[in-house]
Formats: C-alpha cells, structure tokens, sequence
C-alpha cells in the first residue's frame, strides 16, 4: 500500500515503496521523502473509493486517462496556485482544463504498456466482469482508477510511479513558469510582436511541442482571446535574434528577393518568437520565388553550418521559406568530439556540406518504403517507413501491443495553391533552388570581409547558446519508449540497465564519459537528452549545467571564419552537385526514354570507333574523376550517388564495393594507367584503395558480418578481391597484389555465411569473382573457394526472376563459367537448365536486370547448348535501339558489351555503329550516368568509371578484361609516358 500521510514515520520510510525507484546512489544519500514520491502519494490520496468507468469510444490509450487523471489534477492544481494572482491576464479555467485532460493523456501512454499488462492478467485470470470485451475494458479502467487500484499498481511498478510524477512536476512547472514569463513580458510583446495591440487574455497553452529538455520544458503555442498567436522556447533565443541581424545584412545586398525573418523576442534564457502562419502560393511564379528563397537560406545554412532543418523547422508562408528553428547554429560535425577524426577525407567533404543542413532531401527508408524529412520534403499522404507501436483492439480487454506504420501527417513546409492543386515538387524547381544558392553564396563571399575578422558580424554570435546534437533524437525517443516496458518498472536498477546501454556505443573522446552521464541524468527524468554550447568557446553544456571542458576540437565561430574564407568557385560547384544530385535522388528515376527504335535494315557494317579517340575520352573521363574527388594525401575517395532499395538514391560517401564504391574508380583509373603509362592515375588508383586493407582487417574480426556483406562480385567481398586482382596486375603493384589473398579468403567465408544466390550480392558472385582471381593469380585459395560456392548454388533454389545480376541467368552463367574451368559435364548440365529456364523475354535492355545481361550470359556460357536462344536475344536488343544513358548497368555501353560478343558478323556491327555513335556524342555532350536525370556518379555500374572502362574495353578488347562478365585480369605492359598522349 502506498504511504499517502504529509510525513510518514521513519518506519514506514524505511519499507516505502518509492525506495525501490531510487538507484543505489540516490539510495545512499536520500533524506527524506523525494518530491515525487510525495507528488505520487498525493495523487493517490485523491483518487475516489469508486470510479464510474468512461463512456464511448476508448481509441488508442485514451482509456487510460481515467486511471491516471489524479495525476494531472494535481499538476494544475499546483499550476492553480503558482499562477492565481494571473486570473483575469489568463484564463485559468479554460487554460487548466485543457492541461490536465493532455496532461492525464500523455501519463496514459507512458503507462500504457504496464496497463496492457495489467488488462491482460486481469482477463486470463477471470477478475473481470461484463458481458462484452468492452465492458470488462471498462470494469478494469473502473478498478485501476480507484484508490485501491491506483496505490496496488504504483505498489507492484514504483519506477512507472516516479515516472508518472516526475512528469506531472515538470509539466506544472514548465506551464507555471510560461504564465509568469507572459505577465512579466506582455508590455514588451504588445508593443513588438503585436504591433501595439493588446490580444486580451490568454485562452490555451498548447504545450510538448516538440522535445522536452530540462526537467520537460518545451516549446508551446500560445492563443489569446482576439485569435492572436505566439511562440513560446524555453532556451536562449539570442542566436536567432543575431541570425535576424544577419538576414537584414543579406537583405541589403542581395539581388535576389529578400529572406524573411522571424521576430523574436529575448527573454533571459528563453524568448518569444512571431507565429508564422502557412499561407498558399498564387501560382507557379510564387513557387519559383520560394525554391529560389530556399536556396538562398540553404546558402546561408551552409555558411553558418547550420543543421537540422527538418520538415518541422521550416514554415512555408506563401512564397517565402522561414525557417521558424535556429537552435542548431555553428553546430560542429559530427563526431564533434575533440580526441576523434573520421579517416575518409569524401565521408568529411559530405559531413561539411549542404548535405549536413537537413533542407535537402533525405530518404528515412523502410522495408516497403521511404519518407523524406527534410525541410524540402514531408510529403502528405505517406506512411512512415519505420514501425511504431500501436494499439489493436484498444478500448476492449483484448487490447494489445502491435508496430505497425502509420499515416504521415501533412506538414507546412512546403508551398502548396489556395486552388487545392496540391503541394509544389521541389525537384521541378531545381534551377530555381540553384540559382538563389549561388547568388546567395556569391553574396556572402562578396561580404566576408563584413562577416568574418575580429570585428565581424559573425563575433555577435560568440556568446550566443546554441545546441549541439551528439545522437540522433530519435535514438533517445526510442530509449526512452523502450524503458516504459513493465519488466523494467519495479525497481530503478531494471529500467536503469536499459537507459544505460545506450553506453554501448560511446561518444568517445576524452570527455565521452562525461557526457555520457550527463545523457543518462537526462533520461532518467524522462527529458532528450541536450547539450549545449557557445560558437566563440569549446567547452559543451549538460542540460542540468554540467560544463564538459575541452569537449570540442575547435570553437564553432573559427570553424565557421574558416569555411567562409575558404569558400569560392572549386567550393560552390561541389556544393551545387550535392543539391542537384539530392534532388535528383528524391525522384528516384533515371534518364528519360530511349530514342526511336532501329530498324533491322539500320544495323549494317560500320567502322568501329578509333582506339585513340576512345582514350582520349576516357582520359577525359578520367581527368574528371580525379578532379572530383576528395583526398588528404593518404587516401581518396569521392561522393556520389547510390541506389538504395527499389527505385531509391542517395547522396553518400563511396564505399568499398565493386560496383558503386571506391574499387570501381580505382580499377578504372588503374586500366588507364596501365594503357597511358600515366602515374597519375596510377597515384589516384592506389590512393582510393588504400584504406581496403582496414576493410578487410574489421571484417576478419567481425566474422558475424560477413553474411551481411556478403560474396557478391558487384556489391560484396568478391568484387573487393576481383578489383584487387585488377588493379594489382594493371599496375604490377606487388603491395596491392599482396591484399587479394585475404580478401579471397573472406569471400569464401562470406559465402558459407550468406543466404543471397545472386551475382551482385550473392554466391553466384562470388563464384565468378573467386575463378577470376585464381585465373589471374594462380592462388589455390581462390579455387577451394569457387569450388565450395558452386556446391552450395547447386543445392539452392534457383531464383524466379531471370536477370543477370539477382536473377537464374546470372547463376546460371557462373555456373557455367566454372563447369568450363573443372571440366565437369554435370555442373554444365545444371547451368545450362537454369539458362534456359531464365527467360528475358519482355524485359528491358538493361544488362542488371533485362536483355543485355540474360543475353550475355548465354552468350558467354560456353558447352551451353544455348547459341540460338542467345542469337535470338541479342536480335532483340539490337533492335531495340540505343538506351538513354551511357552507363554499363542499365545504359548503351552494357548494350554495346553484349552485342560486342555475338557470334553474328551483322550483330557485331551494330555494337560497331553503337559505338561509335556513342564516342562521336561524348565528344559534344557531357556523359550520362545511369541515375536519376543522369547526375554525374564515379561509380562502377552506373557512373562515370563504368562509362571510362566500357570505352577502354571496346578501343582495347584484347587488353582490358570485361568487369561485367567478370573476367579474369591481364597483366598489362605500362607504356612510357609519352605513349598514347592527348
């Protein structure tokens, strides 16, 4: 029974029921009972003998606001008595209502998990009286509300009571402190954010808009009795009053429209922000303002290094963006921390970038689909990609916990027509969104002499508090949602265990420790963890007032002087890449459609493309690669883009993979290398590489990944071995030559491990990757290797679809390639059912998925018995024309590959003309990638490196192996330097 008396004697202290609620440390220095433990004895004593259980509809947790309503009555009482002497400047009643009904509906849900509990014993257990699964839902919400009810429950679960009353405390005193902050202010906001005129009373208090800091402050959205609205923060608003400062700088020199800024109002460690309310565009003009207003704050963003302008942070008011949150100002990168470093000079380029902001697209993907929260997206009509915990079968005594998606709320973000048209495509507005980040980035430029130096505007910030983000917040929600599960509620060591494994992935540094803990006081009072600090200083701020000192490596104010001073032409081109590819990434769709069909009488003799001419394209090609890249003098590596689930991209650093990672580029420069006696390109190659070795190291100690990782000769371990071998012989580079065993042996690991089949990212990949390498190098490894990945793919499922690179024809094809290399009529047998079986007809001309790939399996598939079903095969994709990009995976040089390996003289022309066509236009034109509106990519399969090898492979069959057929490598003489120049 919980001890509801003012004073409980030091017996009845010593057998409390909140002691089991206190950590060992809190027990050793309790004296006395703890405001919340008194809080929640209260909130018993008020409970009646006997409830009348709610009538209607119950949906969701709303049923257990009855049970938790004591609770919330108490809270505004408390509110009642800190703020009477307001009564007629607010309405209280109105005001105090509305609070304890959301107030008893938020405690509803955090007790909603033990309460489901609860529910379900009752049932089992046959407590429950009525007729109906309704009316026994209500017969235990009756009990569980009652005196008795409410005291057994916070008997049995004491941490979900300290829970349940810290989060009373802390609303009441966060509401408290709102409604004495108005009264002191009121003169000041009547004469600035409202123009003079008095708004009247206050009539709502919309708190826990958004995150709660600092013992559950959030932010809350005030309504006054003439309609009036106003912006309430919790935390310094000095950073964004100097961003106004900053605006009305911008403002005076720009070309482009004016940025509109929201007015604030500073308190001392909160303010008072203008509501900005969302107001339609009045036709297509307004939302080319917009975007172009868009960029030009994406520019100013960057500069700042500003981050998290998410979906909810940015509030679109007719044609112009504002951003209504500037909390994460001068914000360092992440890892922020002083004593650590991220090795990978692509990964820090896109950390530093525009990227880092949050306005541009960012996919949130699930299993079934993606949602982009940016300050661009929040597209209405969605689901959320990722599960959240719901409620089936709520308001009955079968109530339980399910996860499932639920609906996207429509946002404010973006602008949308008065006519109902819907919300604008920020895709479609590119060239706008562009052009007002170049002219605003110019601007700056033109200005940093005013902007950075010691008596520049940017030192107005120095002092400022700004936040800083060291975990994502969503990391913290669902900690905190976790610690509400009833077998973690009895007593503060359980629930303790789970908030604490968030230790488990330290901050690290040599303040991580500290921090950590700050985290964890955080979360123990149920608050976001938040950190703090000052631009012109490297210490970090807990919510609670613990300085971290040192925790950062440099002062966000100098990290910020440097960027401006750095930033020019070489810098905004890298930064307008990262917005078009971003953009281009949220539509997920490749190059529009083909051109015209060829007739069958069109594919005659014609002359093959020059060699000469084909590398000095690809010379280009590769000049352009290297000119994009990201280095630090140890390694290289570049950004691009890559294709993440059906139909999705994303901007990212490259990873390790064949087919859009580092080894893709790095293989292709080092064929150019080997070709051109360039030891630039053979520096590039290497450099790109370099980091492979520690690859593989963290893979040999995490065996538990390699199933992840996976075989495949694209997408996988295999293509790791396969580009090592390749560029080991290109640039008879014994170093690099020396890495191909581990990863062989890997690779042999990962497909014993793996459940994919497929060439990309499976066994059949790793199959072919592993007969190259030993083909190439001799290596015994390899061999066992391929030998084992064989057997396991003839005891699997042959895949449904019929591609090459996921798909039978793929399998088949290795299979087949391996059949020829062991001489073993059995295995051709197989492969050559599963080739057959792998019908492409009504596909694409693709060579992943459609003709190019089936055709060139059958066509490479020796002993198959399949020469006139692959004849067949390439007829149609000649016949279907040239495709829309130039990539080697869905593009005209995959195309061009397997027409190139027809037995039929006609054929073999076509792949001719193909070329050459194909040469003479990337003389004219820029390259096309196979991504989304062809943005430019280094990658393997759909980028610029693909493009570079399928050229050299075309110009120089005979010395450059085919990557999409996985052949094995040749050593390649490296001529002088002053061979095969430009």
């Amino acid at each position: 029974m919980i001890e509801t008396s003012a004073g409980p004697s030091d017996r009845a202290e010593t057998h409390a029921w909140w002691l089991r609620a206190l950590s060992p440390a809190e027990a050793r220095d309790a004296a006395g009972t703890p405001e919340w433990a008194a809080f929640a004895a209260a909130a018993v004593a008020k409970a009646p003998v006997a409830v009348r259980p709610p009538e209607g509809e119950l949906p969701g947790t709303s049923g257990f606001a009855a049970i938790l309503a004591p609770f919330a009555d108490l809270a505004a009482e408390r509110v009642r008595a800190a703020a009477a002497a307001l009564d007629g400047e607010v309405d209280l009643t109105a005001i105090l209502d509305e609070f304890a009904q959301r107030l008893a509906a938020v405690l509803g849900r955090l007790a909603a998990r033990t309460l489901v509990l609860e529910l379900n014993v009752a049932r089992v257990t046959g407590r429950l009286a009525g007729d109906s699964p309704t009316d026994r839902f209500r017969a235990f919400v009756g009990h569980a509300a009652s005196h008795d009810g409410l005291a057994s429950l916070l008997g049995e679960y004491a941490v979900l009571g300290r829970i349940l009353a810290q989060a009373g405390l802390h609303a009441a005193e966060a509401l408290a402190e709102v409604l004495h902050r108005l009264s002191a202010d009121r003169p000041s906001l009547v004469a600035t954010l409202f123009s003079g005129r008095d708004p009247g009373p206050l009539v709502e208090v919309r708190t826990s808009v958004g995150d709660g800091h600092r013992r559950g402050r959030s932010v809350a959205l005030l309504r006054f009795a003439d309609g009036s609205r106003l912006v309430y923060k919790p935390r310094s608003l000095a950073a964004h009053g100097h961003f106004n400062d900053l605006l009305a700088w911008f403002n005076a020199r720009t070309a482009g429209p004016a940025l509109r800024a929201a007015a604030v109002v500073e308190g001392d460690g909160y303010g008072w922000a203008e509501f900005v309310p969302h107001r339609p565009c009045r036709g297509r003009s307004e939302f080319e303002r917009f975007y172009e207003r868009q960029g030009a704050l994406l520019a100013l963003m960057y500069a700042l290094d500003g981050t998290d302008m998410h979906f909810e942070n940015v509030i679109a008011c007719g044609d112009e963006p504002v951003l209504v949150d500037l909390e994460t100002l001068f914000h360092p990168p992440a890892p922020s921390l002083a004593a650590q470093t991220a090795p990978d000079p692509a990964w820090r380029a896109l950390e530093s970038s525009v990227d880092r902001v949050g306005l541009l697209p960012r996919l949130l993907l699930g299993e079934e689909n993606a949602l982009d929260l940016s300050g661009l997206g929040g597209d209405a009509g969605q689901h959320w990609p990722v599960d959240s915990v719901s409620w089936a079968d709520a308001g009955t005594d079968e109530m339980r916990l399910i996860r499932g998606t639920h609906a996207f709320e429509p946002s404010l973000n973006r602008p949308y027509l008065a006519a109902g048209d819907g919300a604008a495509e920020p895709a479609d507005f590119t060239e706008a969104l562009v052009a007002g980040f170049r002219a605003a980035y110019d601007t700056v430029v033109a200005g940093r002499d005013e902007l950075v130096g010691p008596r520049g505007l940017l030192h107005r910030f120095a002092r400022d508090e700004v936040r800083v983000v060291l975990r994502a917040t969503h990391v913290y929600a669902t900690l905190l949602e976790e610690s509400t599960h009833p077998d973690v509620l009895r007593t503060a060591a359980d629930r303790d265990g789970i908030l604490e494994s968030l230790r488990e992935n330290p901050l690290g540094g040599p303040r991580g420790a500290l921090l950590e803990d700050c985290e964890q006081a955080d979360l123990r009072i149920g608050d976001v963890p938040l950190f703090t600090a000052c631009p012109g200083a490297v210490d970090l701020c807990g919510a609670a007032g613990t300085r971290i000192p040192g925790a950062l490596a440099q002062t966000g104010l100098d990290r910020v002087q440097d960027k401006i001073a750095a930033m020019g032409v070489a810098d905004r081109h890298d930064q307008e890449w990262v917005i078009r590819a971003s953009l281009a990434a949220r539509c997920g769709t490749r190059p529009a459609a083909a051109p015209a069909v060829r007739a069958a009488a069109a594919i005659a003799a014609a002359t093959a493309p020059d060699p000469e001419t084909l590398l000095t394209t690809a010379r280009a090609l590769g000049d352009q690669l290297i000119a994009s890249a990201f280095s630090d003098g140890e390694r290289t590596n570049w950004v691009g883009l890559e294709p993440v689930g059906a139909g999705h991209w994303r901007v990212r650093a490259m990873g390790a993979d064949l087919a859009h990672g580092c080894c893709g580029p790095a293989l292709f420069l080092a064929q150019l290398a080997a070709l051109t006696g360039s030891e630039r390109y053979a520096r590039i190659a290497r450099l790109a590489l370099a980091p492979v070795p520690s690859v593989l190291e963290a893979l040999a100690g995490q065996p538990e990944d390699l199933a992840v990782v996976g075989s495949g000769a694209f997408a996988g371990l295999g293509g790791i071995a396969y580009a090592l071998a390749q560029v080991a012989a290109a640039l008879q580079d014994a170093e690099i030559g020396g890495w191909v065993e581990r990863a062989v042996l890997l690779t042999a690991a990962a497909a014993e491990a793996e459940d994919e089949v497929g060439v990309g990212d499976g066994t059949a990949g790793g199959l072919a990757a592993l007969l190259a390498v030993h083909q190439g190098t001799g290596s015994p490894a390899a061999w066992d290797g391929a030998r084992a990945c064989a057997a396991r793919l003839l005891g699997r499922p042959v895949p449904a679809e019929p591609g090459f690179i996921r798909g039978a024809a793929g399998v088949g094809w290795a299979l087949s390639k391996f059949a020829a290399a062991a001489g073993d009529p059995a295995v051709q047998n197989a492969a050559s059912a599963m080739l057959r079986a792998a019908d492409a007809a009504g596909s694409d001309s693709s060579w992943c998925e459609g003709l190019a790939g089936y055709a060139s399996a059958l066509a490479a598939a020796d002993g198959s018995g399949l020469a006139a079903q692959a004849a067949a095969a390439l007829r149609a994709l000649a016949l279907a024309g040239p495709l829309p990009d130039d990539s080697l995976c869905h593009g005209e040089l995959g195309a061009v590959h397997a027409l190139s390996r027809a037995a039929d003289p006609e054929l073999r022309a076509a792949a001719a003309e193909r070329a050459a066509a194909l040469a003479e236009a990337l003389a004219v034109r820029p390259p096309r990638c196979g991504t989304p509106a062809g943005m430019p990519t280094p990658g393997l399969l759909a980028g610029l490196a693909g493009i570079g090898h399928g050229l050299l492979r075309i110009g120089f069959p005979d010395r450059i192996p085919s990557a999409l057929l996985v052949e094995p490598p040749i050593p390649i003489r490296r001529p002088s330097q002053a061979s095969y120049t430009r």
